[in-house]
């Protein structure tokens, strides 16, 4: 697997991989837009917030053990230069995702929720299916997989206004919005550093649709997320439907 580099995988000199990724991407960003308004327009949607917090937190704690399964099959890949480049991506990255999953469980206790359901709260199956087809791929395909999820988590970090819109919106209180208004600056570099990995990575044809594959997986997944979170709160607060 020496030598890829201008393989058929590897992206047209008029357009970089990562930007022919994020073209893909969009395409289901109108959906990921409206899904997104339901959730803030909701009646109820300080009750969409707690229930979106336990979803992140079920999301973000798998972070860091995701990227360590990478490593491990990284490191298990010797002779192929992209996973010796993705795996000195990932010892780098993996030092900067630590910690985050405490992030929302802090905020979860401010916006007025129990940390002890958080702890105990069962992740849904749109959850499992959006972490462990990620497993899946890095190891039974190519830990290159993660990259594709790690650019759609991190390829579009929340504004800085965000936090205090949502804050406004809900009634809860401003720090309880504490990991949106931190990733609103950690993510611009995040976003940066995995678009100029994608660009350098030597992938043949199967490793750039795998990674494709994965980020479209990884929005269909959190479009999922996201209406899952809206039927939990309908059937917990069906007086909002009357509203």
């Amino acid at each position: 697997m020496a030598a890829m580099t201008g393989t058929a995988g590897a992206a047209s000199p008029e357009r970089s991989r990562s930007e022919a990724l994020r073209r893909k991407v969009g395409l289901l960003m109108p959906t990921v837009d409206a899904t997104s308004r339901r959730m803030w327009t909701h009646p109820r949607n300080d009750l969409v917030y707690l229930e979106w917090l336990k979803a992140l937190h079920g999301m973000i704690r798998a972070t860091v053990p995701l990227m360590l399964a990478a490593t491990e099959s990284c490191v298990a890949r010797q002779g192929d230069p992209a996973a010796d480049l993705l795996g000195r991506y990932l010892a780098k990255h993996i030092r900067e995702e630590y910690g985050h999953d405490q992030w929302v469980a802090d905020d979860y206790v401010v916006a007025g929720g129990d940390p002890e359901e958080l702890r105990s709260a069962l992740p849904g199956p749109a959850i499992a299916a959006l972490v462990g087809s990620q497993y899946y791929w890095l190891r039974h395909v190519h830990p290159v997989a993660l990259i594709g999820h790690i650019a759609v988590l991190e390829g579009n970090p929340p504004g800085p206004g965000l936090a205090p819109d949502l804050a406004a919106r809900t009634g809860l209180p401003e720090d309880s919005f504490r990991t949106i208004a931190r990733h609103a600056q950690l993510d611009v570099q995040h976003r940066d550093d995995v678009h100029r990995l994608i660009d350098r990575l030597p992938l043949d044809a199967a490793q750039n649709e795998l990674l494709g594959l994965s980020a479209l997986h990884t929005m269909r997944g959190l479009i999922e997320v996201m209406e899952a979170i809206l039927d939990r709160v309908h059937r917990d607060a069906p007086v909002a439907l009357a509203g």
